[in-house]
Order: C-alpha cells, then sequence, then structure tokens
C-alpha cells in the first residue's frame, strides 16, 4: 500500500486495539504495550501518530463519534415530517449503540474515566446533536422558545439513559426508549403550568438559611490547608487524610494523586495513611461521599422545608446551585474529577443521580400522578447534572444561582400539565 494508506490503517488498527483494551479492562489499566501487540505494530510506530495513551484514546474517542454522527444526521436529513426526522435520528443512534455496544461505552461510559481531560471532547460531540434539536425546535409550530441550557440538557439526558443502560448491561431496551425519549424531549416547548411557576418562583429566591444536616465531622472549612494548625487542632489524622486527598485532586487532578502525596498534603506519613485506608482512591471517595452527603443533606432540608412538591424542587435546586458556588471544591471534585477513579466512582456517582431521580418524582401536578416513566426521571437528572458540569467545567459556578430557575424549568415541564 501507499504509505499514506499504510499510515492510516496502523491508526485505525491502534484506535482498534484501544476499544478492545478498555472493554477488557478499562483505560487506567491499558498499555501502550498492550495496544501495540494487539495492533500488530511496533511501539515506535504507536508513537508516530500518538503523543501517549491519553492523546489515543481521545483520537478514537472522537473517530467513534464522527462515525455514529455521520449515520445520525443522514437520518435525520431524510425525507419526512419534523417530529419524524427526529424519531429517525434518535433511533438511528440507538440502533448503532445495540449494534457496537463496546464502541458506545468507550465514549459514553469510558470517556468519563479521563475526567477532566475528557470533558471538552464529550462536549464537541454532544454539539452536532444539540444542533439538530435547535433546527427542530426553530422548525417547531410552538410559539415557546426553548433555551441553549435546555437544548444541552436534553441531549445529556438522553447520553445518560444511554450510560446507564450501558452500565447495566441492558442496551436492548434503548430502541423501544425512543419515542418516551422524544415526548420528553419536546414537552418543553409548551407553554408553562401551574407548578412549573411555582418551582421557577422559587428557584429566584435565595436559599432558606437552614440547619446543616448533621455530620460526624467537624465543621471547618475545606478550603482550610490539612496541615495547618488549625486543621491538626480540630481534625483527626482520617479526616485530614480525605482532605487532603481531596486537595490534590481538585489542584492536580486525579492523575497526579498518590500515597505520597496525599501524605504530603495532610502532613501525616505514609503509614498513618495505611492505618486508615487501603488504597488512594478509597481516601478519594471518601472524600467525595463526605462533601456529597453534605451538598444533598442541605438541599434535602430545603426540599423538606417547602411547602410544595412544585416548590420543594425549585427550592432544592437553588440550595444545591448555591452550595455549589460556595464550595468550589465540592464542584470541582463531584463534577469533573469523580469518574475518574473508575467504576467504583462511577457507582458513586450513579447512587446521587438516582437521589436525584427520587426528589423529581412523583410531582405534585404532574400529568400521571406517580406514573412518570422512569426512563423521563432519569433524562431529567442527568440533563440537570450534566448542564451544572458544563458550567462548572467553564469556570462559572459562580453564575449556578441564577440558572436555578431555568433548572427548576427542565425538572418539571415534562412532568406537569399545562
Amino acid at each position: 500500500m501507499p504509505p499514506d494508506e499504510v499510515a492510516s490503517n496502523q491508526k485505525s488498527r491502534l484506535e482498534g486495539a484501544m476499544i478492545e483494551a478498555v472493554a477488557r479492562h478499562g483505560f487506567a489499566s491499558t498499555t501502550v504495550r498492550e495496544l501495540v501487540a494487539l495492533a500488530g505494530v511496533s511501539k515506535s510506530t504507536f508513537y508516530d501518530h500518538f503523543e501517549s495513551k491519553e492523546s489515543c484514546f481521545l483520537a478514537t474517542f472522537d473517530e467513534i463519534v464522527a462515525q455514529f454522527t455521520e449515520q445520525v444526521e443522514a437520518s435525520y436529513n431524510g425525507a419526512g415530517g419534523i417530529r419524524e426526522r427526529l424519531v429517525a435520528a434518535l433511533g438511528r443512534f440507538m440502533d448503532l449503540v445495540v449494534a457496537r455496544p463496546e464502541a458506545a461505552a468507550f465514549a459514553t461510559v469510558d470517556s468519563l474515566t479521563l475526567g477532566s481531560a475528557g470533558i471538552a471532547h464529550r462536549e464537541r460531540a454532544w454539539e452536532a446533536f444539540e444542533q439538530m434539536a435547535r433546527q427542530y425546535f426553530r422548525n417547531a409550530p410552538s410559539e415557546e422558545e426553548v433555551s441553549d441550557l435546555t437544548v444541552r440538557a436534553i441531549v445529556a439526558g438522553v447520553s445518560g439513559v444511554v450510560y446507564r443502560r450501558l452500565r447495566s448491561g441492558n442496551v436492548k431496551e434503548l430502541p423501544d426508549l425512543v419515542e418516551p425519549l422524544i415526548d420528553w424531549a419536546l414537552s418543553y416547548q409548551g407553554a408553562d403550568s401551574e407548578p412549573v411557576r411555582q418551582a421557577v418562583a422559587a428557584a429566584e429566591r435565595p436559599a432558606p438559611k437552614l440547619p446543616e444536616p448533621e455530620e460526624s465531622e467537624v465543621s471547618l472549612s475545606w478550603e482550610e490547608p490539612p496541615d495547618s494548625p488549625i486543621s491538626r487542632a480540630s481534625l483527626s489524622q482520617r479526616e485530614r487524610i480525605i482532605r487532603g486527598a481531596a486537595r490534590v485532586v481538585v489542584e492536580r487532578g486525579y492523575e497526579s494523586l498518590s500515597i505520597p502525596a496525599i501524605s504530603a498534603a495532610a502532613g501525616t506519613s505514609n503509614q498513618t495513611f495505611y492505618e486508615n485506608f487501603n488504597s488512594k482512591r478509597e481516601a478519594f471517595i471518601a472524600a467525595y461521599e463526605l462533601l456529597s452527603g453534605k451538598a444533598l443533606g442541605v438541599s434535602y432540608n430545603a426540599f423538606q422545608s417547602a411547602p410544595s412538591k412544585p416548590e420543594a424542587v425549585g427550592t432544592a435546586l437553588r440550595t444545591l446551585t448555591e452550595y455549589i458556588a460556595g464550595n468550589p471544591m465540592y464542584a470541582r471534585l463531584a463534577f469533573c474529577e469523580l469518574s475518574s477513579a473508575g467504576p467504583p466512582a462511577l457507582d458513586r456517582a450513579d447512587e446521587t443521580m438516582d437521589r436525584l431521580v427520587s426528589l423529581l418524582g412523583p410531582t405534585a401536578g404532574a400529568k400521571e400522578p406517580g406514573g412518570t416513566p422512569r426512563v423521563v426521571l432519569e433524562a431529567t437528572a442527568a440533563g440537570i447534572w450534566f448542564a451544572i458540569q458544563r458550567e462548572i467545567a467553564h469556570d462559572r459556578a459562580d453564575a449556578l444561582p441564577g440558572k436555578a430557575p431555568e433548572l427548576a424549568k427542565i425538572a418539571l415541564a415534562p412532568l406537569t400539565g399545562d
């Protein structure tokens, strides 16, 4: 073959090897040595095409997205009415996931384990799908405008549904979810119902001052260095280690986390670390659980204090966004770095999402009280979560409380009648 064809073939084989290796045991355990063996090329050939294992992963991600997008766009641009085109596009996407589950999992699940490094690529991957949704809403007969934040939440919500089916091994359910998800997405072009207006009004008000949930640790700001004199006087060694792990990840990323780095940040020895934890991931997840428990705790207390379910949703979202804006360590750790710790961390993220789903339904004033399809709640919760993540990733966490009214509308518009 001509040299350019040889190079293209080698690159494709390495990308295929990356998908195969990651499917076997995840990105963290994949090595360049394994990739070149699977692809049947030399190590020097690998570095002719990629700077690192991570750059190979991201190139493979981009190629998968390009292939999926090309076929989905072809389906969307086919003949038919505007709704039929949307159904055809989403149906084609779901069929591709069923036909190529390893590639879909690579792009939807495994890319999350890159943490912050994968965010920009995932956002670019969603752009084509967001554009299709915007085009639909521009051509729809409804006079109600659908905001960019809502469009992003819709695309992220669909991605969240696919993610959950890939993780659980239930991808064959996806084609049957096309119609419910289309109905969910199109519900955002309707006029606001009374419950939505109540939720939006509640989210526009500053969060109520409520007692914080009880916790075992001393109430000391996580911004305080864990090896400072006040931390040494107020916190146990275990608490300092947990905070040290959080600080290292937020400042340098999960890939820089090591037991010596944690011990240095906490002002303890490696021996003390092993007296409290078995691994760096265990300490990191402990930090997430403490921070997340507090964030969700204050939000749940706000939810419980509201006089009605719609107001409860609005108040809880306002409280959560204010908490995130005021706690940058939690914001970066929970929304940008958690997934870097692999499957156990993804399990914790899924548990958090389940708690958000439980807050959303059943909702007072719902079209079908107690009967909202689970997939609609999953998509709505995922859309809200990733909409928040996007603001944090672009250093806009301070503006999140101002987004709470729109998030409240995203939460309730699909669940309530006109």
